[in-house]
């Protein structure tokens, strides 16, 4: 199975967002990460999904809020 997640850059991060650096991601979600960032690209499978799911923001090259659809 499959799910949709959406990632956009923000300038600001809310005092109250769970921030995860890529670096601390699970290998699969690593793996995943750079393609989301992608036009068109926001299909991922459950368990990368369910991973960056914990999280509101990734710090990647810049902050990326992480919205579940």
């Amino acid at each position: 199975m499959s799910e949709d997640i959406t990632v956009r850059r923000i300038d600001d991060v809310p005092s109250d967002s769970r921030v995860c650096h890529y670096d601390e991601l699970g290998e699969r979600a690593k793996e995943a990460f750079p393609s989301l960032l992608e036009p068109g690209s926001s299909t991922v499978e459950i368990r990368i999904a369910d991973g960056l799911r914990n999280y509101d923001c990734v710090k990647y090259t810049s902050y990326y809020e992480i919205v579940s659809e």
